[in-house]
């Protein structure tokens, strides 16, 4: 299952506790292309993925993920980022292709979270 950020950007599935995307879905199975970025989900603020709001994201499929991290030079607010130079907190709506894979994603993020919370009490 393929998952497309609001910036376009494409992920595949779940490493180390990790996301990683790609600028476009081909780059992925070249393996010669490295990820674009990551998304940490030992980072998330969000304990339960949820559906994004209409309000937020009128693409379908979309469910939300917060991350909160320590502020990093050049780290600007923006639409989806928040810094008070201290910490920064990012929120990645996430797209699938179907109401299916939608259910797939947040089923598998949510069993991660739990894995993550637990380790981290």
């Amino acid at each position: 299952a393929v998952v497309s950020t609001q910036s376009g950007h494409y992920g595949r599935g779940v490493q180390d506790n990790k996301i990683y995307y790609w600028l476009y879905p081909e780059d992925e199975v070249n393996q010669n292309k490295q990820p674009h970025g990551e998304i940490d989900l030992r980072n998330c603020k969000t304990e339960t993925v949820s559906i994004a709001s209409r309000l937020d994201c009128a693409r379908p499929n979309t469910f939300v993920l917060v991350i909160m991290q320590a502020a990093q030079p050049g780290d600007r607010a923006s639409i989806i980022t928040e810094s008070n130079g201290k910490t920064t907190q990012t929120k990645y709506m996430l797209s699938a292709d179907s109401r299916e894979e939608r259910k797939q994603w947040m089923e598998v993020l949510n069993k991660c979270l739990q894995s993550v919370i637990s380790w981290n009490h």
